[in-house]
């Protein structure tokens, strides 16, 4: 048994070294530190606390080496940054905690954990890192649109539209971007749910306490939040209209993932094939409308039980 586990361990002490340190050597691969902590996650549940650590503390090292030989500690810090994510997770897979307490309080911890990176990352290189970020968009977008200028099969006028499209996108990004940041984290805390709850239930239905995903719901006074935000929008005061605008960004994408759920449960109900499954999925997630489309049926599901016949036969 023990020459069994030895190489298991070994597999998924190299599988997260990985997720540490691929995206800290290329930025192009900087999307995979959103899955750093689902490895970490899964470690800790499954070999326990104590052998947990000692797997991680391992992988770390020797991803930290590797990253220091390579000269990319800065970056690989940055994505180490997403792991005490996975002790969120962990810790409240092991203490039974809902779903809801185990996302909210990882998204607290997550965004406390980044902010006060930045702030230390701000002091040791004398800079403002949000506004260092906006301006690394804007270069990249100017970078961007130069490519669109040289090309000589665009025509004139696409190439004014394309400009008029840009000057639009950088001026909205500075006003929306809070909420881009903390999209970013509740992005990262609902994959690492997600996958993590399906990945334990694949091992042993027992190791997750969390019901299936179809099930999960978020509460429903947290609707007055979207209606509060909306008519705040409307008022003409631009501070207010601003701090409107990000929530109802954010809440937007809280209730996509509703109406994920209420998808995952109507296709539960009708017993879809996973082939199918995953292409709507993917569909989905790849077009604007889908995402808006399934964000409106996570709030239309505040009001009308669109699982609920799916809850009352499990």
């Amino acid at each position: 048994m023990a020459g069994r586990a030895l190489p298991e361990e070994l597999l998924k002490g190299i599988l997260l070294a990985t997720f540490l340190l691929v995206p800290a050597i290329t930025g192009e691969l900087s999307w995979m530190r959103i899955f750093v902590p689902l490895p970490a996650f899964y470690i800790l549940v499954t070999h326990g606390e104590i052998r947990g650590n000692s797997i991680l503390i391992k992988s770390i090292l020797a991803a930290g080496l590797g990253a220091l030989l390579l000269g990319i500690l800065q970056a690989f810090v940055f994505s180490v940054l997403f792991l005490p994510l996975a002790y969120i997770l962990a810790r409240a897979v092991r203490n039974k905690h809902s779903v809801l307490q185990a996302g909210t309080t990882g998204t607290i911890v997550l965004t406390s954990i980044w902010v006060i990176g930045a702030l230390f990352y701000g002091m040791v290189e004398q800079t403002h890192p949000y506004k260092q970020i906006l301006a690394t968009i804007d270069s990249s977008m100017d970078a961007t649109f130069a490519v669109y200028q040289q090309s000589t099969d665009i025509a004139p006028d696409t190439i004014a539209q394309i400009e008029l499209a840009f000057k639009r996108i950088r001026t909205i990004i500075p006003e929306i971007f809070p909420a881009i940041l903390l999209i970013t984290v509740l992005i990262t805390v609902w994959i690492n749910l997600l996958l993590g709850d399906l990945l334990l239930k694949r091992k042993d239905a027992r190791l997750s306490p969390w019901q299936p995903y179809g099930q999960w719901r978020l509460p429903d006074q947290l609707v007055w939040l979207v209606i509060a935000s909306g008519v705040f929008l409307m008022l003409p005061l631009p501070l207010l209209n601003k701090i409107s605008l990000n929530c109802m960004l954010v809440m937007g994408v809280v209730y996509f993932f509703q109406g994920f759920a209420v998808l995952t449960s109507l296709f539960n109900k009708w017993n879809v094939p996973w082939a199918f499954r995953f292409f709507v999925y993917s569909l989905i997630l790849i077009q604007a409308y889908g995402i808006i489309f399934l964000s409106i049926a996570g709030l239309i599901d505040v009001w009308f039980d669109l699982r609920k016949s799916q809850n009352e036969t499990t």
